[in-house]
């Protein structure tokens, strides 16, 4: 009898064993900075945008849980740069960060272009047509890179807003921005906004969740297959038209 009693006890112990719970998913710190529609920013609560939305809904897909953290730009991409589990968005891709991340999932691939007051007779044909202008773009920006690559004078701005807003005033004769970020900031504007066309495109580029490049292949796989799954169904865009038309 004891001996069936015992037996008993281990099967019994063998199912608790069995019905375990899972381990919790792997968390990835995500570090933003406000670059509207990708990343807006409305006073202290959680951040939202373009990207906020896909890459949400990416850790879902992926089993993965995502954390927003908070450090100054500059020290977000130095904690990335040395962390295993940790990521930028939005980031845009350019030679001089190429080796620098993993660039994990792709949320935006427009283009890079000046844009001009729409009822201002200014013409630029080529980057010499810019010579005692006032160019203005984001402040640390791959922009910002572009134009200092290529002998252009500029200013750097703190924010797009701030950016927009000296166009808009005449106090910046053009600005060096990504096209969605432009049409966004025009939107918000409603009735009022100064209406702004696009002069010259400068490049073709990309904008990406970039991540350390000591994340796990296996998460780092994980995550990027969700996001393009997600550029694959048309989710994405529809996120995008959401902010955008």
């Amino acid at each position: 009898m004891m001996k069936r009693v015992w037996l008993a006890l281990g099967c019994f112990g063998s199912g608790l064993l069995w019905a375990a719970p899972a381990p919790a998913p792997v968390t990835v710190s995500l570090y933003t900075l406000g670059y509207p529609p990708f990343v807006i920013r409305d006073g202290s609560g959680p951040p939202r945008g373009i990207a906020v939305e896909l890459v949400e809904l990416a850790m879902e897909r992926a089993g993965l849980r995502g954390q927003f953290a908070e450090l100054p730009w500059k020290r977000a991409q130095m904690q990335v740069q040395s962390d295993d589990g940790s990521c930028l968005m939005p980031l845009t891709r350019s030679p001089r960060r190429e080796a620098q991340y993993r660039w994990v999932g792709l949320v935006d691939d427009s283009s890079q272009s000046l844009f001009v007051v729409a009822g201002k007779p200014l013409r630029i044909h080529a980057l010499a047509d810019l010579k005692g202008l006032r160019v203005v773009t984001l402040l640390g920006s791959s922009m910002a890179d572009w134009l200092r690559a290529h002998q252009v004078a500029f200013s750097e701005l703190a924010t797009t807003e701030e950016a927009y807003r000296e166009l808009s005033l005449g106090v910046a004769d053009a600005w060096a921005v990504h096209s969605p970020v432009a049409r966004y900031l025009v939107k918000k504007q409603g009735v009022s906004a100064v209406p702004i066309r696009e002069a010259m495109r400068l490049q073709e580029t990309g904008i990406y969740l970039a991540c350390g490049k000591h994340m796990p292949d296996e998460v780092a796989q994980r995550l990027g297959a969700a996001i393009r799954q997600l550029q694959a169904d048309g989710t994405a865009a529809r996120i995008s038209a959401r902010y955008l038309e």
